[in-house]
């Protein structure tokens, strides 16, 4: 028994040895191979098992692990690294993992390797969109990426551009498709770019194809923020910006006014003596425009591991514009849920959730009748700002004893109400307060999914998508008194409030089989949409009293009617759906060979086409060449590291211009008539439409030929594409009827519009020891042009400014370019314009207007300079356009003593003593003329330096004492300089984006901004 026990003995002590042997307790720190700061929250594990442990605020970690296990050592953004246990001490330095954003770019219904991207698709990714003052993705995309143009209408707290990609297709809308985590959405302002992963935009038709009667005018894939593995992180990054108007034209002075309105015989200076102090010359742009301020928060929470992830955050942004007062302002509160869970090895679900709350209020603007902003520009220097309450001219008492209502500032003084100039645009602070808007509304949107794969290489997704908004918004008109043109003895009140619910279902499957060299890729799925919009519109107009019980703020609602209003109400609830089929197959040899081709049929809701022809069709190929995975490029390897050559075809749809039924056959009322005897009358019907039972699509069709390479080892990047984009069918109405059949003809598909183009994008990244930099630049040409019209119209009007259209669509010219009179220059004998008798019968009249010019530029760009030296950075980004013109439209032609801009109207103009003037005399006869000619077209090329940001980031030895991961503060600059020979308030100042672009009617221009920040990671 004895011998038994020692034997026992022996052996427990002999395994407890093997066993402390094979047991290390391994320490070591982990460190940034760059910055060699420790890194905190680095997963460290022993492969193949779950024992493992994260570094600490030190970079340092401890694990006991088997000797000669290997343990695992890895971060998001850097390179995994696998080292075998051979001591007590392990230290690793972690290199960051260039290639980790860029492996790959999401694809409709998928992702591919950029290697293997035979498209045109351009990526904005992260860095391009964080610490920016723009408040929306659509201004987030201006300058980064070539092809895509940004267009502004209003640079309003609330307002968003409009996305351009290549060109301008159609005569009623050009928008491109957004497509949010795989939901569309007609409108992505309400996302948070902070939100926000990455931007792909498909520019060619084959890359958009896979989403048909949709991507003519191309598709923007945003994809949002997921968790990652490793350790939880909560993020802060906070803004606040002081913004100020960027530019104000130069205006007359109030000697020049005098000076300038006597030579024009509008007014003799008894009128200056009895009506003007001699002292006053007020600047209405002081009197209007004053500081601003935007504060924007954002806090997000993040972790992830092997199994799923989650993303959480919530923003907050308060935006008050640069008009002085509560009359401009956006502000927005959005949160962010996304997360996914791998349930089984064969099941993944997720779900990504954006939600938005707002509120804002708007000064009118781009009206010839009643902008804000004009008024600014036409309002004479004579008059005050305001009156002291005893000390009011005979007008304003005049008005006052009518029983007129005068309006005050906040310390009680009445603002002023001109002698000199009586228009629908009067003192702008009056045009501010008399009507009280209020908007609001919501957007939820997101989608819930499940991902099955039950064979090797087989992905099956379910996804189904919503979006639910409302807006509500109300008007209460206020009794005021502007002047004898502009007033209102009554208050009246209006409201409307809509809902829209949006629902998708799409499942689709992903192959992807790898035999030696050949990588054989497939996509097949349908798709189902329908969305519902229902709004009822209710007012009270004042009907010789006031239309509310009260004047009181209390009483603004529509509860509060009087009886003897006139009410309105209004509302109705319509749908739509669209079914489809797609599918998509690809071919990869050696990464060498790819070629690719795809298929989309869609099915419209009758409410856009007939049943048939209900369904279109939407080809795309592509291919492309790696031509330096070819032996004979091995020469060029060490200088050009990667080339390669692309080039696809397709088509795609557009829905722009569809719906209403409007191939449809109409019948209205028309009149009363006598059909039987005595005074008795019966309604009459007629034919309104003809019908149009061929009404198709809008079809795109584009060639684009491509070239990417990457040289001098990876540190130049370069690409460049052609491309021609024809689109045909466009729908056209108001053409001329059979005299035979007689009634108004249907919207029918009669136009064509062509774009083509280069687009080039170039790249330089570099480090000098500590010092990295780089250098990112882009530039895209454009030519437009419409290459048909049914041969019943000569034109398409377009916008109209007063009396005269301005803007049309017709064959051989852009799309809505400018027509007027051809301005030759000043008769020295007279000071009249003279204009080119275009069709040489004698007389300057409607016949002789002609192309005066374009809003289209010839080649728009952007360009983007980094660097960073230890924890000190510097951003600065600009953007611009060339051969772009604009309309200035400041003043109309009846409005003969409205203020005028210096260098336009006065500095060059004809005067007795000043004959050889370029500018004609002081309300010239042939004024209205004047004002719809080229004089009245500029050059509105610019450049804008729209950011220059310096930033420090605190070394990680200071920050770690308050458990902080990263801090960086940084000072910005914002759309602070404009180079420019415009001398508007902005030269990217538009009407509208389809038919008045480029002109500029009392646009709310961009401000210019400082801006202090910090972002903050836990």
């Amino acid at each position: 028994m004895n011998w038994i026990k020692l034997i026992l003995c022996a052996m427990f002590v002999c395994m407890a040895h093997v066993v402390s042997a094979q047991q290390v307790a391994v320490r070591g720190q982990v460190l940034d191979a760059g910055t060699k700061e420790p890194m905190i929250g680095v997963s460290v594990l022993e492969k193949g098992t779950t024992n493992g442990t994260i570094t600490d605020f030190d970079g340092n970690y401890s694990l006991n692990v088997a000797s000669g296990k290997t343990l695992v050592f890895s971060y998001i953004g850097y390179v995994t690294q696998e080292i075998v246990v051979s001591g007590e001490t392990v230290n690793v330095s972690m290199k960051e993992d260039s290639k980790t954003l860029s492996e790959v770019v999401v694809v409709g219904y998928g992702v591919q390797k950029k290697s293997s991207v035979t498209g045109a698709i351009s990526q904005v990714k992260t860095e391009d969109l964080e610490n920016r003052s723009v408040a929306n993705p659509q201004a987030a995309l201006q300058g980064k990426t070539a092809g895509v143009q940004i267009i502004s209408s209003s640079a309003a707290p609330g307002s968003s551009p409009t996305v351009r990609v290549r060109g301008f297709s159609s005569n009623v809308s050009s928008n491109p498709l957004y497509v949010v985590d795989g939901v569309r959405l007609s409108d992505i302002s309400g996302l948070d770019p902070n939100d926000i992963a990455s931007i792909e935009v498909l520019k060619d038709a084959a890359s958009a194809a896979i989403y048909g009667a949709e991507a003519g005018n191309g598709v923007v894939l945003i994809s949002t923020k997921k968790g990652t593995k490793g350790q939880g992180k909560i993020n802060y990054d906070f803004q606040y910006t002081i913004q100020s108007v960027g530019k104000i034209p130069e205006l007359l002075n109030a000697q020049e006014y005098k000076n300038y309105m006597m030579e024009g015989n509008v007014y003799d200076a008894s009128k200056f003596a009895n009506d003007w102090d001699g002292v006053t010359d007020t600047n209405w742009a002081d009197v209007v425009f004053g500081t601003g301020i935007i504060q924007k928060h954002n806090l997000s929470f993040s972790n992830g591991n092997d199994k799923g992830n989650y993303y959480l955050s919530l923003s907050y942004l308060d935006n008050d514009g640069i008009v002085k007062g509560d009359a401009d302002f956006y502000k927005r509160l959005t949160g962010s849920i996304n997360a996914d869970y791998q349930i089984k090895d064969w099941l993944k679900v997720g779900t990504t959730n954006q939600i938005e709350k707002y509120n804002y209020r708007q000064l009118s603007q781009n009206n010839a009748y009643g902008s804000f902003f004009q008024a600014v520009m036409e309002l004479d220097p004579l008059t005050p700002d305001t009156y002291a309450p005893g000390n009011l001219p005979d007008n304003m008492v005049a008005a006052m004893n009518n029983g007129q209502t005068l309006l005050t500032d906040e310390n009680g003084n009445y603002y002023a109400v001109s002698k000199f100039v009586e228009s629908e645009n009067y003192h702008p602070m009056i045009m501010r307060d008399n009507t009280v808007p209020k908007n609001s509304g919501f957007n939820v949107n997101g989608s819930v999914y499940g991902e099955l794969k039950p064979l090797d290489g087989l992905v099956i997704t379910s996804r189904f998508g919503y979006r639910l908004s409302g807006t509500r918004s109300s008007t209460t008109n206020l009794p005021f008194y502007g002047n004898s043109v502009q007033n209102n003895n009554f208050i009246s009140q209006s409201g409307t409030s809509s809902t829209t619910i949006y629902w998708q279902w799409e499942n689709f499957a992903n192959y992807i089989k790898t035999f030696n060299e050949h990588t054989l890729t497939a996509m097949i799925g349908m798709s189902y949409q329908e969305s519902t919009y229902d709004y009822i519109t209710a007012g009270y107009s004042a009907n010789g009293a006031d239309a509310l019980l009260g004047r009181d703020p209390s009483f603004w609602y529509l509860s509060y009617g009087s009886p003897s209003a006139s009410k309105s109400i209004t509302g109705e609830k319509t749908r739509t759906a669209k079914y489809s089929y797609f599918g998509r197959i690809g071919y990869d040899f050696a990464g060498k060979y790819m070629l690719q081709a795809s298929l989309r049929a869609d099915a419209a809701d009758l409410a856009y086409l007939p049943a048939s022809g209900r369904w279109g069709y939407f080809p795309a190929v592509s291919a492309g060449w790696t031509i330096s995975e070819e032996n004979f490029f091995e020469p060029l390897k060490d200088v050009v590291s990667n080339m390669k050559l692309r080039a696809s075809w397709g088509q795609n749809g557009s829905l722009a211009a569809l719906g209403g039924y409007a191939y449809g056959t109409t019948m209205n009322n028309s009149g009363y008539y006598p059909f039987v005897p005595g005074n008795t009358y019966i309604t009459a019907v007629r034919p309104n439409s003809l019908g149009n039972d061929d009404l198709k699509w809008e079809t795109s069709e584009q060639l684009n030929i491509g070239l990417d390479a990457r040289l001098f080892n990876d540190r130049l990047t370069f690409s460049v594409d052609w491309f021609n984009k024809k689109t045909k069918d466009l729908l056209v109405t108001g053409t001329t009827p059979s005299l035979i059949i007689g009634g108004t003809t249907s919207p029918i598909n009669a136009g064509n519009v062509s774009n083509k183009g280069f687009e080039f994008e170039l790249g330089w990244r570099d480090n000098i020891g500590d010092f990295n930099y780089s250098i990112k630049g882009n530039l895209a040409t454009l030519k437009n042009k419409v290459t048909y019209l049914d041969p019943s119209l000569t034109r398409l009007a377009g916008t109209t400014f007063h009396t005269s259209t301005i803007t049309y669509f017709e064959e051989g010219y852009p799309v809505y370019y400018f027509r007027g009179y051809e301005y030759e220059g000043v008769d020295p004998e007279t000071g009249e314009p003279i204009f080119a008798d275009v069709d040489g019968d004698g007389t300057v009249n409607e016949n002789d207007k002609t192309y005066i010019g374009d809003a289209i530029p010839d080649f728009t760009y952007g360009i983007t300079l980094t660097a960073a030296w230890k924890g000190l950075d510097l951003t600065v980004f600009g953007s611009g356009s060339y051969g772009n013109d604009i309309f200035n439209c400041a003043t109309r032609s009846d409005h003969i003593s409205a203020n005028k801009m210096k260098k336009f109207f006065y500095d060059d103009r004809w005067t007795p003593e000043h004959t050889q003037a370029s500018v004609p005399r002081a309300n010239a006869t042939s004024m209205d003329k004047y004002l719809v000619s080229d004089a009245m077209v500029f050059d509105g090329s610019y450049f804008k330096i729209k950011q220059i940001q310096l930033g420090y980031t605190l070394p990680k030895a200071w920050t770690k004492k308050a458990f902080i991961q990263n801090m960086r503060l940084y000072v910005s600059l914002e759309d602070f300089f404009t180079f420019t020979k415009y001398d508007g308030f902005d030269p990217e100042a538009s009407a509208s984006d389809t038919s008045g672009m480029g002109i500029d009617m009392g646009t709310y221009p961009t401000s210019k901004k400082v801006m202090l920040g910090f972002n903050v990671e836990f």
